[in-house]
């Protein structure tokens, strides 16, 4: 297969199934939504399309059965209820899985036939008798380690018995009854394929399958289920232990949500202006040379011109390939609200601003995982129960909204929900409980501080862990993600209120706007967006409290970290009357950096370290400057 169809197909399923998630959620508000349910029946069946074009059979026959049932609810057949839409989005969530399994070439966990079977008990009755038939095309049994687990663990093995009744059997709901029975004296069936039901209602073709825990042999058990009568073929395969404790090693994860980016779509208009500006390039390298070898050193000047506008024209185009609109995560949000709201037993409105904004696709695929971080932790801690809010004069449906806006250089993405808030006092009694500060230290703490505490790796307020929270890795793990991007989390919060989280974002981590600054002969790079303010000042003014260098900056006492110090490179200081400090936002408070000159601010193009340096202290990255000296990018956040 041509893997270019092949990604190509697989990006497009994906953007489907976003599509779909939307619909579905609207769909559960409103249950006689056409429009959705329109949307939903077109979607399945392009997606049957494409899978059966690729040759992709499990995926198309289940888009088949999802888009059979969702023809019978925009043609009235039958009615959709709160019940079949947890089967549809159960189903979703499986066919979703099947086809990223597909996509990475590993045999799925999804057994297929069980999802076909409740879909098409939804179907009018006079289409389920097709349907069920239809099913044993589809009728590979899939083990659930999980299940087969306490089986193995006794020394049992696993058999698959796969029964053929012979054409003539009259009365096939009474025979596979005695087989299971017959199945029962050799060890435990663990379950039959088709169910029981639908083997005593006779509507399952002439073969089923029976999954058995037995300690006898395989030859043994053959040649005694073959003594029942009627029964034309029976084969008994043993399943391999060693790939079920195999399967047993894998750890079980939540639902991926938030998917990584595999492909993008690039409008035509760029594709075409980057082809003009390099036509142009080509034109103006035939005329520097010209100009070289003629010695015309007055028109290199105007060449070089060109050379620096084309160029830069050419960046920002490259740039704008890269960048994707923040939907692109947040279109998954809808659901992600729905199903937490639902196991926490809560009511949640989702509102989202500002989707529209683009960010570096990079960026995008980083800030996913801490945006459900976040909503996780709104949903848990922060939105109380329906009773509880209505006991306190509050709507029972809590509120989260999600505002997106752009700036200078970087993107804020706040998030606000009018939940209970944080109780500080309940924060730092939980921390001193659990050793992670002192009664003194606590004492210190600020309510604008609270996010330190909560930050802290291990702390958690909830008594019990759950499969949304409670392991105390959240809210850390979100912050030094977001560090890692060169970005900023933030809290505000006030008891009984809500909360609201302020992620500042850079727009793409390709390129980025810095101030470029010496000490000694170094060139050092400051990522504009961490700076608060550059400042000169007397070498007098720097003061001493327990040992530490601080500076009094209007009502803000700032702590000094001299560079020449800390990266041992023999500075200037001494040689001009005043003194350069750029103020940055470290982790949890500013910092004063120290340094010979200020240089100005520059667009750096951002060089990954080698495997040797990538982890040292206080450094992020290098870049390359016009003359080309290589400058360390300042990691502000882990600097000290």
């Amino acid at each position: 297969m041509d893997n270019s169809y092949r990604d190509l197909f697989f990006g497009e399923s994906q953007e489907y199934l976003k599509e779909i998630n939307k619909a579905l959620v609207i769909l559960e508000q409103d249950t006689h939504d056409l429009e959705s349910i329109n949307s939903i029946f077109r979607l399945m069946h392009t997606l049957k399309g494409m899978a059966a074009t690729m040759g992709y059979k499990d995926i198309a026959e289940f888009a088949h059965r999802l888009e059979d049932v969702f023809d019978t609810f925009r043609l009235g057949k039958s009615e959709l209820t709160s019940d079949k839409t947890d089967v549809i989005f159960e189903s979703i969530d499986a066919f979703n899985t099947l086809i990223e399994d597909s996509r990475d070439g590993k045999t799925s966990s999804v057994d297929i036939t069980i999802y076909l079977q409740k879909l098409g008990a939804m179907l009018p009755q006079s289409e389920q008798s097709a349907a069920v038939q239809k099913i044993h095309k589809y009728k590979e049994i899939k083990i659930d380690h999980a299940e087969l687990r306490k089986f193995v663990s006794d020394g049992s093995k696993v058999f698959r018995v796969e029964v053929l009744l012979s054409e003539e059997c009259p009365m096939k709901g009474v025979r596979t009854f005695l087989i299971i029975n017959r199945a029962k004296n050799f060890g435990e069936v663990i379950r039959t394929f088709p169910e029981e039901e639908v083997l005593k209602d006779e509507d399952f073709g002439n073969s089923f399958d029976v999954l058995l825990a037995s300690k006898e042999e395989s030859a043994f058990i053959q040649k005694e289920m073959a003594k029942i009568l009627e029964v034309e073929k029976i084969t008994v395969h043993l399943i391999d232990v060693q790939d079920i404790r195999k399967l047993e090693r894998k750890e079980k994860k939540n639902a991926n949500y938030i998917k990584k980016i595999q492909s993008m779509r690039i409008p035509v208009e760029r594709l075409d202006k980057i082809m003009n500006v390099m036509g142009e390039l080509a034109i103006i390298k035939s005329r520097l040379v010209q100009t070289v070898q003629s010695k015309d050193y007055p028109s290199l000047e105007d060449a070089v011109y060109m050379v620096e506008r084309l160029v830069s024209s050419l960046q920002d185009e490259a740039l704008k390939m890269r960048l994707l609109p923040i939907s692109f995560i947040l279109d998954n949000f809808p659901r992600i609200v729905r199903d937490l709201a639902r196991k926490e037993g809560k009511k949640v409105a989702l509102n989202i601003y500002g989707s529209e904004i683009e960010l570096d696709r990079v960026v995008i695929d980083e800030i996913g995982d801490p945006l459900v971080h976040l909503i996780r932790n709104s949903i848990d801690h922060g939105i109380e129960k329906p009773e509880i809010r209505e006991s306190t004069g509050k709507n029972p449906q809590g509120q989260i909204d999600i505002r997106v806006t752009r700036e200078r250089g970087h993107i804020n993405v706040e998030m606000c929900d009018d939940g209970g808030g944080v109780d500080c006092q309940k924060v730092l009694k939980r921390a001193i409980d659990k050793g992670l500060l002192t009664q003194e230290e606590a004492a210190r703490v600020e309510s604008s501080q609270i996010l330190d505490v909560l930050i802290m790796p291990g702390f958690s307020t909830k008594e019990e862990v759950s499969d949304i929270s409670g392991r105390g890795v959240g809210l850390d793990a979100v912050k030094n993600k977001i560090d890692g991007l060169g970005g900023r989390l933030e809290l505000q919060t006030e008891k009984g209120k809500g909360s609201k989280f302020t992620l500042t974002l850079p727009l793409t981590l390709a390129i980025i706007k810095a101030m470029l600054v010496k000490v000694g002969d170094q060139i050092f790079a400051v990522p504009l967006m961490s700076i608060r303010e550059t400042v000169k000042i007397k070498d007098h003014e720097i003061k001493l409290i327990k040992d530490i260098e601080v500076v009094r900056l209007r009502e803000d006492i700032i702590p000094v970290l001299r560079l020449d110090r800390e990266f041992r490179i023999n500075s200037y200081e001494g040689e001009s009357p005043e003194l350069s400090l750029v103020i940055v936002e470290g982790r949890s408070k500013s910092i004063a950096l120290m340094v010979d000159q200020i240089i100005g601010e520059q667009d750096i193009v951002v060089k990954p370290l080698g495997a040797l340096v990538k982890k040292s202290k206080g450094v992020a990255g290098a870049t390359i400057l016009g003359d080309g000296r290589v400058a360390l990018i300042l990691d502000i956040v882990n600097i000290r």
